[in-house]
């Protein structure tokens, strides 16, 4: 282990897979003892079996992150195994909410259920993290809180609606802990993923990139994110190389924000002539 986190304590919410498993054993491997969480057991547990495997220290509690005392008692469960948090990873959102949830739904179709459940996993429970875990960090003196947003909080799609809402609303939260506790040594800061496939799609597009039409011609840098994108900007956010960036946001996009509308329609176009489509 290189030991960038060694003798800290890290929380991942949503850490059983995608973006939150990847930072988790990243972390790990960094020298973090990591409570890990999600709603599914067999693979919280497995997760912890891969990470002590490989010399690293880890604890798994299961929560639904759609009730707010869960992510309470998740704060508390992580200070009373550990005896400190020193990081937060607000990362429970695609894992704990399904697609059908406010995804896919503009505004009008989305129903009151749909709206809170998005909210109350993507927005209240960031925020309730922040409000246990604040009053520890500050007893430490400093702690760091990572929120992962999405592009779709930067730029609004169409039918997406309480996502985007929610999205957008991470931004502000990490600001706003950055300029309330700052003073506290707690540097607050968001990450803005892109397009970031599945294990499983990232196959697909090895094995034949025209199944993805114009996806991927559309990318600056002509390829899809890779969970270990996000979770090398979370690591670099939780170690002491950035003890600087307070309040920020990183765009971790490929550069697809970086470019026009105009350039995005004639990639397509471009793409979309020369398969025949």
């Amino acid at each position: 282990m290189s030991g960038r986190l060694e003798g800290r304590v890290a929380l991942v919410t949503g850490s059983t897979s995608g973006i939150g498993r990847a930072t988790a054993k990243l972390f790990a491997e960094e020298g973090a003892k990591l409570v890990v969480t999600g709603r599914r057991r067999e693979l919280g547990e497995e997760l912890v079996g891969e990470i002590e495997s490989a010399g690293g220290i880890a604890t798994y509690r299961q929560a639904d992150l759609s009730q707010g005392q869960n992510t309470r008692d998740l704060v508390r469960f992580t200070v009373d195994t550990y005896d400190r948090i020193d990081v937060l990873v607000n990362n429970a959102m695609s894992h704990a909410v399904p697609w059908g949830a406010g995804q896919g739904s503009g505004l009008v179709d989305t129903s009151e259920d749909d709206w809170d459940t998005m909210m109350a996993v993507g927005l209240k429970s960031p925020f309730i993290a922040c409000q246990e875990a604040i009053p520890h960090m500050v007893r430490q003196g400093g702690g760091c809180i990572i929120n992962i947003s999405s592009i779709r909080g930067l730029v609004a799609q169409r039918k997406g609606g309480a996502y985007e809402v929610a999205k957008a609303g991470i931004l502000n939260l990490s600001r706003q802990v950055t300029v309330d506790f700052g003073q506290h040594g707690i540097r607050a800061n968001t990450i803005s993923p892109g397009w970031i496939p599945s294990d499983e799609t990232h196959r697909q597009i090895e094995e034949d990139p025209s199944s993805m039409g114009s996806k991927l011609t559309v990318q600056p840098v002509r390829r899809p994110g890779r969970y270990i994108d996000i979770a090398y900007a979370a690591l670099f956010l939780a170690s002491d190389e950035s003890t600087f960036v307070a309040g920020a946001n990183l765009l971790i996009d490929g550069g697809l924000l970086a470019q026009s509308g105009f350039d995005i329609y004639d990639t397509t176009l471009e793409a979309e002539r020369q398969s025949g489509t």
